[in-house]
């Protein structure tokens, strides 16, 4: 059966461009009106097109919101994969850890409308697969970061580690955006806090004894 929030990809650059305009429209129509408000008529009016046009990559206003969390997804992990510099202690990579839950953060404070995205299609399943793919993603940065530092007998407990923290990162960065700047940047600060050798070590070995 197909997925009924399934779009067609675009193939030609012609066609690219249209579903760049699309998706920019909706983007800025978001900051501007929230999500609950979004309208295809008024995307198309603003991407110049046809609502026709729309519907013939994007089946619904869902499946719009769902494309520009991916949009957002993979722009954060390409940033944050880019700028990995080399670590040669345990210290120095959680000082990177903590510093692409930082850019993470950051990513989300510079977006005004990922927030609203987020909330606007949480419930749908799709949603659910795109952060656990997020997650999986940066979980490889992760563990990248820590497990030359271990014996190899002891990478896949990192692997899993790793998930663990990636998914956590990404719940712990949204909360902090709910809750406004001031409590969010206590929350962000207390997560890092938590990053750093003797944590892992402690995660680390006790899964091993268990």
């Amino acid at each position: 059966m197909v997925d009924k929030e399934s779009r067609r990809k675009p193939t030609q650059e012609r066609s690219k461009k249209r579903v760049d305009a699309i998706l920019n429209a909706a983007k800025s129509l978001i900051v501007e009106k929230g999500s609950a408000q979004l309208k295809i008529h008024e995307i198309a009016a603003r991407a110049n097109v046809t609502p026709a046009s729309i519907y013939q990559y994007f089946p619904s206003k869902n499946a719009i919101t769902l494309a520009l969390a991916q949009n957002t997804f993979d722009s954060n992990f390409s940033s944050l994969s880019e700028t990995l510099p080399s670590m040669t202690n345990k210290e120095d990579s959680c000082k990177v850890l903590r510093e692409l839950i930082e850019e993470y953060y950051q990513a989300y404070l510079n977006d005004p409308a990922m927030m609203d995205i987020w909330v606007s299609v949480s419930a749908d399943k799709s949603m659910d697969s795109l952060d656990l793919e997020d997650s999986r993603r940066h979980a490889a940065l992760i563990c990248d970061c820590i497990k030359h530092f271990y014996d190899q007998k002891f990478w896949g407990e990192i692997s899993r580690i790793s998930f663990l923290l990636s998914h956590m990162s990404g719940s712990v960065v949204r909360m902090a955006i709910s809750v406004g700047n001031d409590e969010g940047r206590t929350l962000v600060n207390s997560f890092k806090k938590l990053i750093n050798p003797a944590s892992i070590d402690s995660m680390l070995f006790a899964e091993v004894k268990a």
